[in-house]
């Protein structure tokens, strides 16, 4: 059941290898609303893209309680636009991935 306002986690993850098959997600902060956390990541608000270290972001959606699962938005760094940009779903590597904000 979603109680109480939700907050909006901003996380960048690093690209997969062989020995981090997670990518080393990053929670880099919140916002309680969702425009701004968005807006946040494509501004690249605080270089959150940090030079090429963390190509993909994502936004989730959490509200309090154990074991949420969040609503998504994915991102994605555009090399010729120098920005991040939205993607239609979820990158293949963290398919199997969920809370990437909170753990």
């Amino acid at each position: 059941m979603r109680k109480g306002k939700p907050i909006y986690t901003i996380t960048t993850i690093r690209e997969p290898a062989d020995k981090i098959p997670s990518g080393q997600p990053r929670c880099v902060g919140f916002y309680h609303s969702q425009e701004i956390a968005i807006e946040a990541v494509e501004h690249n608000s605080c270089d959150i893209y940090e030079e090429g270290y963390y190509p993909y972001a994502v936004v989730e959606e959490f509200y309090q309680g154990i074991y949420p699962f969040p609503k998504e938005i994915w991102f994605k760094w555009n090399k010729k636009l120098k920005k991040y940009v939205r993607t239609k779903s979820r990158p293949k590597p963290f398919k199997h991935i969920v809370c990437f904000g909170l753990g």
